[in-house]
């Protein structure tokens, strides 16, 4: 079970008034995935990342509700997420407000990735869990887009919606059932989740412009970070950052110790302090990408080798098969059966 990445336990506070309000008690629930009673109670409590996903899950089932990720992300309150939310509330633009969200989740969140790109006049926020393990995910993924697109709208206004919503999971119920315009144009089973909008939109005020209290609250995130940071294992820093680069040609070792502020023969000796290799690192990960692509996805395993950076399908089935003992296809085909047999 993933228990390294975490989550503050203000971003549950959406969940539990859902859940109040409906006659639940957030406690019991909490309970159930090994939750303290003091996450409820304290914003800043630090929760198992895998807890949390597991908790919205449940709680869309207790619920019976399955857009609670969606309908929960606005009612958060960022002042909940401490410096972060801060930064977030004074900045001055959407632009400014959506960098530093890009910049500092994971003062709040770690094991994730978060990205503003612009091209051709439209701007694209992608968020997603590096850690394949942690799955499924799709309340979590519903209510972070969620939050994101109700952080837009208090500049862009109440009746703002992205052009295109995207989403890693399938989808569980249609498109018409959306009670909120933002999912006009959605689609599912993506690489990743996202919105796209115009660029023109980060440049619009927000309605409470402390560039003062801003400046201030970057500084205090730039060095928690640090902290954070510091706190790691080289070894869990590394992982991270291949996590971030397969799919995109940018996991090479060379490359990933440029990220770390290394060079190249430096992480190799600090890993090896650790009793670490780099390649086995790499196949690791690879492998638990595989996994998950294979197992809780519908892509191609021409697609499976891009995302992992292999040269071909050949490759990526020949690494596999040594590391398994099964190809690709065969052991997709047997967890299917093996599903389809225990339903």
């Amino acid at each position: 079970m993933p228990r390294g990445a975490t989550i503050i336990s203000g971003a549950l506070n959406g969940l539990q008034f859902m859940l109040v309000r409906n006659g639940h008690d957030a406690v019991a629930l909490g309970r159930q995935v090994g939750l303290p009673a003091g996450a409820w109670l304290d914003s800043q409590f630090e929760i198992p990342l895998y807890d949390f996903v597991n908790i919205y899950e449940r709680g869309a089932a207790m619920l019976d509700q399955p857009g609670i990720g969606w309908q929960s992300g606005p009612l958060l309150d960022l002042g909940d997420l401490g410096e972060l939310g801060e930064a977030l509330l004074t900045a001055s633009t959407i632009g400014s407000a959506l960098r530093t969200f890009e910049r500092f989740l994971r003062y709040v969140q770690s094991e994730t990735e978060m990205t503003l790109t612009v091209e051709d006049g439209v701007a694209t926020l992608i968020y997603r869990i590096l850690n394949p393990d942690i799955w499924p995910r799709r309340q979590d993924a519903e209510f972070t887009l969620s939050v994101l697109t109700a952080l837009i709208r208090r500049g862009a206004g109440a009746d703002w919606h992205p052009d295109l919503v995207c989403f890693e999971h399938s989808a569980s119920r249609s498109t018409s059932s959306w009670t909120d315009p933002a999912f006009g144009v959605c689609q599912f089973d993506c690489e990743t989740n996202a919105l796209s909008f115009p660029e023109s939109i980060l440049a619009l005020p927000m309605p409470s412009d402390g560039r003062k209290d801003h400046r201030r609250a970057l500084a205090n995130l730039s060095r928690g970070l640090a902290r954070k940071a510091r706190a790691n294992s080289l070894t869990a820093r590394t992982r991270t950052a291949i996590y971030e680069g397969l799919g995109t040609g940018t996991a090479d070792q060379e490359t990933v110790a440029r990220q770390l502020g290394l060079s190249r023969r430096s992480l190799h000796r600090h890993l090896s302090d650790e009793g670490v290799r780099y390649s086995s690192l790499l196949n690791e990960c690879r492998f638990r990408v595989a996994r998950h692509a294979l197992l809780d996805t519908t892509h191609s395993l021409a697609q499976i080798a891009c995302e992992l950076d292999y040269s071909d399908q050949t490759a990526f089935e020949r690494a596999f098969k040594k590391r398994t003992g099964m190809t690709p296809k065969q052991f997709r085909q047997d967890f299917l059966g093996t599903r389809s047999s225990a339903g």
